[in-house]
């Protein structure tokens, strides 16, 4: 064979045989599902100035909005009343009496675990970040097609929610620095403000557990039928129990987390409720050759 037939052969184009069209097809269904979930996922962050148009009308208008939510949310205790002082000392109470009560708590439900429980806490724990994420992607679609301007209010609602409570849960986690279950470190193990923390720590609050029950309490919030409470809140009570089936967190864990979520699901929905508008005005008026002063009022 001639050096150039073995060149020829060598670098020649190769062909082979085309794949079937099912695998084809089946390969463009996935990347088309994929671009949906990814916009579902994206779409409040990139449109959130037509979530509410009359706040939000500019990037500077919607920086403003969001640090007025995240201002009014953070100095919330300042304006704290009689009444909320006692609830935060009887949720405070609360907490710590399921401290004293986690470790036994904690290896009755490790000696109970089921191959079904098993199954559902796996499932919840991995998802529901993304449930969260799909959830509000879905609603601001939704308001999107359908000229729904509650339910992208609601999505930006949810959205900040998530954000401020899982941005409060972090900070306490640093802060507090407790050890995880399965850390073997008992129920009052603490590594405050430790840097790198141990890989058992950051153990209260539970971050799954803020998640859900902000994204939740802002749903059940603005759409207050039965079924919505009860789906929205069932979906965070499962995922927040997930996390102590899985020995990640004690009982108290996922109970100071929900209550963050709530509370600051809660405070941005109530915000947004009032309307500090007067029902009348008083307007200063003058005319235009002869001066005349008046007062106009008007009627909202």
């Amino acid at each position: 064979m001639s050096s150039e037939n073995f060149v020829a052969q060598k670098f020649a184009p190769r062909y082979f045989a085309a794949k079937p069209i099912l695998g084809w097809r089946r390969n463009q269904i996935l990347l088309i599902i994929l671009i949906i979930v990814i916009a579902c996922m994206y779409l409040p962050v990139l449109s959130l100035a037509e979530s509410d148009p009359d706040e939000v009308e500019t990037l500077d208008g919607l920086v403003e909005y969001l640090f007025r939510d995240t201002k009014h949310v953070m100095t919330s205790p300042l304006r704290w009343k009689q009444d909320d002082l006692v609830l935060f000392a009887t949720l405070s109470a609360s907490t710590f009496a399921l401290m004293l009560t986690d470790r036994d708590f904690q290896k009755s439900v490790q000696k109970n675990r089921t191959h079904s429980t098993d199954q559902i806490s796996e499932w919840t724990d991995k998802y529901t970040k993304r449930v969260t994420n799909l959830t509000i992607g879905g609603l601001y679609f939704s308001g999107l097609v359908f000229h729904d301007r509650k339910a992208k209010e609601t999505a930006l609602l949810c959205l900040e929610s998530v954000a401020l409570a899982e941005g409060i849960t972090k900070g306490l986690k640093h802060l507090i620095g407790r050890s995880r279950p399965f850390g073997n470190k008992g129920t009052f193990n603490f590594n405050p403000l430790k840097v790198p923390p141990p890989s058992y720590s950051l153990s209260f609050p539970s971050g799954h557990a803020t998640t859900a029950f902000a994204l939740s309490a802002v749903i059940a919030e603005q759409y207050r039928n039965w079924w919505v409470r009860l789906i929205a809140y069932g979906f965070a009570l499962v995922a927040s129990l997930a996390r102590v089936n899985n020995n990640a967190h004690f009982l108290s864990d996922v109970f100071w987390g929900g209550i963050i979520g709530i509370s600051v699901g809660r405070c941005l929905v109530k915000f947004h409720e009032k309307d500090n508008t007067p029902d009348w005005e008083l307007i200063p008026t003058k005319g235009s050759n002869n001066v005349k002063l008046g007062i106009s009022i008007w009627v909202k």
